[in-house]
């Protein structure tokens, strides 16, 4: 890796910390340049904006994500829904780095911004589950009639959900009210189960204690960063 590579690779690993522990609507450009002791030239050079840089972490760790999924589905030599289980076990927010990440993600005030966040994972993912799916339905394993687009459809209804726990977690509310959540991501467990034709309980996205953790995390982080909260 050249220089300039290893530098552009060290100020995004030292943004997303400070962005998933301070949050980036917190964490000015100048207190970033000083984390990195970089100039403004220095910073301009590799990123046109902090905008721009927030996309460039996303896009990394989506490709990181992606990876780790691949591995995972490639590892698990049991039934396709055993498979896209795999991958949303590698997916999600099973323990403490996802879930800042996604908690980054889930706060940034500027809803362009995550919208762009989120196609970024969907995009990464897609050529995946698009695989799982279809091999599945090949193999009779899943009776959707519509194996090309359900891939898309799955990712639609998860981008749709995580806006659901966005508000949940971004709300005035001083406590956390898991179990709507938790209800709700049962919801979206069925649903992929129907639009996939997959047998009851045969698709488990989350385990209930590390998703519980994770989400009480994030929501603390949140509570602390609020007017009258601990910084």
């Amino acid at each position: 890796m050249r220089k300039g590579e290893r530098r552009k690779e060290q100020i995004l690993d030292i943004a997303q910390h400070l962005f998933c522990e301070q949050g980036y609507d917190r964490t000015s450009l100048d207190e970033l340049l000083s984390a990195l002791s970089l100039s403004k030239g220095g910073f301009y050079h590799h990123f046109i904006s902090k905008e721009h840089l927030l996309i460039e972490i996303c896009r990394k760790k989506a490709q990181e994500t992606a990876q780790r999924a691949n591995q995972a589905v490639n590892l698990c030599s049991g039934s396709w829904a055993e498979k896209f289980n795999a991958l949303f076990d590698a997916y999600g927010l099973m323990d403490a780095q996802d879930a800042d990440f996604m908690g980054l993600m889930m706060t940034i005030p500027d809803s362009i911004v995550r919208d762009r966040l989120k196609k970024e994972l969907s995009a990464q993912m897609l050529p995946l589950l698009q695989d799982i799916v279809l091999s599945g339905a090949s193999a009779g394993e899943f009776a959707t009639p519509y194996p090309e687009g359900t891939a898309e459809l799955i990712l639609q209804l998860g981008v749709s959900f995580s806006d659901t726990i966005s508000a949940a977690l971004c709300g005035a509310e001083e406590t956390l009210n898991t179990a709507k959540i938790l209800s709700d991501l049962e919801l979206y467990r069925y649903a992929i189960e129907q639009v996939l034709g997959a047998p009851y309980g045969s698709i488990v996205l989350y385990e209930l204690r590390p998703m519980t953790e994770s989400l009480q995390r994030i929501f603390d982080k949140r509570q602390k960063r609020s007017p009258g909260g601990q910084k």
